[in-house]
Parts: C-alpha cells; structure tokens; sequence
C-alpha cells in the first residue's frame, strides 16, 4: 500500500489534489476485494453522472484500514464505535473523527474536502461524522448540507409528515414517539428517489431514539440464501405499492402525510394529473380520503455502480409499519402485476425484518453527530424513543458537477 501511495502520489493531477488524495486513501487501504455482478435477473440501479461517478463491478472498493498519511491530509481519521458490525470484511458504518479538535468547524472541514467525504460515503454505504464540532442550529446544518453542492431534493412524495426548520433541512418523521419505523430505503415507493441522506443529532432522546442502518446488499443476500424462491419471484415480477392518504395530514400516524402536502396541491385534479403522470392509480373515497396503488416498481435491483444487488424497496416498512386508521399493513404491497402477495412470501419478509433487527446498527446518538447514507447501498429505521429527541434531516441528489473553469451557480433552495 506504501508505494502504492508513493506512486498515487508521484503522479498527481492538476485538480487541486482531489482525485490523488481519494487514489491515496484508495492505495493506504489495508484491504482491497474485487466484487462480482451478482443475478442479472435483478433490475440494475444506474450509476451516478455527476463527477463522483465511479465505474460498476469489479471495482476497487475502499475499505477501512492503515494508511495515516493519507488521514492526515484530510485532518480526520477513522474510529471505532461500540455498535459498529462487521459486514463483508469492513465495519459499518465508518466513523469519522477529527485528528485536532476546534481547529475547524464541520463546515468548513467538509467544503474543503467534499469529494473525498462524499466518495467515502459512497464507498461504505453510511458515515458518521462525530467530533467535529461547530453546528449547534438548524442554520448551521443547513450551511453544512448546502457547502457540499449537491442536486436538490423536494420533500414531495416522503409518506412521513415533516416541517421545515432551515433551507433543505427538515425535521425527521414527527411520528409519535412510541411509533417504530421500519428498516426501508427513503423514497423506494417513488419515481424519484434521493442519493444522500442526511441526519443531524441536535439533541438524542433520553432513552431509545437511535437511527439504525443496515447495507441493504447484506439484506438482499439473506433473502436470497435464505428464501430463494419468494426473492426470484420478487426479482422477477416486481410489487406495487398501496396507500391510502388523508385529506388532511395526521401528525398522529408515520405515514400520515395528506395527498394535498405530497401533490403540493388543494385541488383533486392537481392531485390526479400528478399521479398520472407518475403511473399511479387511485380511487377516491367519501371523506375525501385517497387510495393509491402505484405502476409496478422493482423489489431487488442491482446497484451499477458496485454491481452488488440491493433490497432497494419499501417493503418491510410497509407490511409491518403501514397501519392506521386507514391503512392496513398486510394490504400495502402487491406483486407488480397486481396479484396479492402469497402466504410464503409474506412469511419470508416478515422472517427477513426480523433479520434485519437483529443485525441492524444501532448507535446512540450524541449531540452534534451528523450521519451521511447512501440511499441507494444502506436502509434507515427509527427507534422509539423517551422525548424530547431532535433530529434532523435533509435529503439530497447526485453531486453537482463544476463546468470546466466555472464557478457554479448560486443557488436558493425553494423547498
């Protein structure tokens, strides 16, 4: 790894040093694997455009280890916490902390190394960032997610009724707190879905409260080892969603965001041309409620950046934590061509959430951790929790990419 980094080093491009530092990180890494494209069967995600694209499979993948040249560049250094887990040789998620403390802010720190930092997440599914200091408001946040120029992200189709704080950071899911949320991918049950996701602790919960992740691709393995016949039958004939949304938001429910807020419409016909062009059907009910079944959409997919396959869905969240007054959970998913889930694949999804619990990670949050996902390698729950508890969130796309010898526009964020 040495001359190897010696040799990223020797050979360094004139782009302010970015892509020698993530070879060098790359090079100082004590543990390189090659991944292989696992079923084809399974639909495929596409690979970012933006400049971190990376190439698909048989990739060199970055995985924690040595290499303190390439740490001290960036001023920030791997670390072990108590809940990490193991997953495919490395810890989950990585732990960033700074090697000096105060002599930055998380700002700062993060504009200055934003491609490195973002590469990171891309390349380990989910980082934490803890330690740095310097954020303590939902300005600051917003600073924070705003410095890593990044696509924006409406809010629209989330199921989870939520309220704005600062520019793109909003609160995380107001469900009650005595209310689970289950393991899914944020926005699987849309057309579109975001590429990062953000959390900011600004105060944990006094008991309970944690975020637990999960790689997805470790999900999808299980259900295929485990109930091979129920995931070709999801690999092959997709589901569908089914949802019912109030007329008006129910801040009593996880899912319990009106059709008026996700359209961002008072109007039906605003609603229906929406769906419509989303491929949605719907039916409306006397009380002004809205059913909503959405086109088939895929269950397992194959990620093309890593050719991993990843349970890239909504689907525990919905047949376990879709449910209240209007909305019955075991009734939430439907195989793509609209036929009813059969007993033994529900029986093996709810075997897999259980799974899922059981090797999740849960770390305590801490005031100020902020916690990066890629939406499309690594699931996110919530715990229950003791009030009061603040957190987070902002979502966002792909990196923006910088014309050559442009400045990128100013943006505002409109949502």
């Amino acid at each position: 790894p040495r001359a190897a980094a010696e040799r990223a080093v020797d050979h360094s491009p004139a782009d302010g040093g970015q892509s020698t530092l993530i070879s060098l990180l790359l090079a100082c890494s004590a543990r390189i694997a090659l991944v292989d494209p696992p079923d084809s069967r399974s639909s495929r995600l596409p690979a970012p455009d933006g400049d971190l694209a990376v190439r698909p499979a048989r990739r060199l993948t970055l995985l924690r280890g040595g290499g303190a040249d390439g740490w001290e560049q960036i001023g920030a250094r791997p670390v072990s916490i108590d809940e990490e887990r193991v997953f495919a040789g490395r810890a989950f998620p990585m732990t960033l902390s700074p090697l000096l403390s105060g002599r930055t802010t998380l700002t700062e720190w993060a504009a200055e190394h934003r491609e490195t930092l973002l590469q990171l997440v891309r390349e380990n599914g989910a980082v934490l960032l803890r330690g740095f200091g310097g954020m303590e408001t939902p300005q600051g946040f917003s600073d924070f997610v705003m410095g890593l120029r990044l696509e924006e992200f409406g809010m629209g189709c989330s199921a989870a009724p939520r309220t704005e704080v600062a520019p793109g950071v909003f609160t995380a899911n107001e469900a009650p707190p005595q209310e689970k949320i289950p393991f899914h991918h944020e926005m699987a049950q849309c057309e579109d879905k975001p590429a990062f996701l953000f959390f900011y602790c600004e105060f944990p919960a006094q008991t309970g409260g944690a975020t637990p992740i999960i790689p997805s691709n470790a999900v999808a393995t299980h259900l295929r080892e485990a109930h091979p016949a129920v995931a070709q039958r999801l690999a092959a004939r997709g589901i569908r969603y089914a949802r019912t949304l109030p007329a008006q938001d129910d801040p009593l429910s996880p899912i319990g965001k009106s059709w008026r807020t996700s359209f961002n419409t008072d109007t039906r016909q605003g609603a229906e041309a929406a769906m419509a062009a989303a491929g949605t059907t719907w039916r409306w009910h006397g009380n002004g409620d809205l059913y909503t079944e959405t086109k088939q959409m895929p269950a397992l997919v194959v990620d093309g950046r890593s050719g991993k396959e990843m349970f890239y869905n909504a689907v525990i969240a919905a047949i376990t934590g879709w449910e209240d007054g209007r909305n019955d959970p075991l009734k939430a998913i439907r195989y793509g061509d609209g036929e009813e889930l059969d007993g033994e694949a529900v029986a093996a999804l709810l075997e897999t959430g259980e799974w899922m619990a059981a090797h999740r990670v849960a770390f305590a949050w801490q005031s100020g951790d902020v916690l990066i996902i890629d939406n499309q390698a690594a699931m996110h729950s919530r715990e229950t929790f003791t009030p009061p508890r603040r957190i987070l969130a902002s979502l966002w796309g792909e990196a923006l990419r910088r014309p050559e010898g442009r400045a990128e526009p100013e943006r505002q964020s409109s949502r």
